[in-house]
């Protein structure tokens, strides 16, 4: 069984598809634990965007990235 840290701060997470509803309340969950937060998208940039301001509202840094995740070359030029 591991350990489940209660503190994230300073910790970074990469989360794939955040502005949709699973993505994005794991992105909210993680930022309440103090972690900052890479938001990943593909066509939703306003809700991405909301996002973003969203968490670092919750005192966590926070930065919206756009890639197709289904174009190997795309994916390595945007990360």
């Amino acid at each position: 069984m591991g350990i489940i840290k209660e503190n994230l701060h300073g910790e970074l997470a990469l989360i794939t598809g955040a502005s949709g509803g699973i993505g994005r309340a794991t992105s909210l969950a993680l930022a309440k634990l103090g972690c900052n937060i890479a938001v990943h998208f593909n066509s939703a940039k306003d809700k991405a965007e909301e996002l973003v301001k969203e968490l670092e509202g919750l005192g966590v840094k926070a930065a919206a990235f756009q890639a197709d995740l289904s174009s190997y070359d795309e994916v390595c030029h945007t990360f």
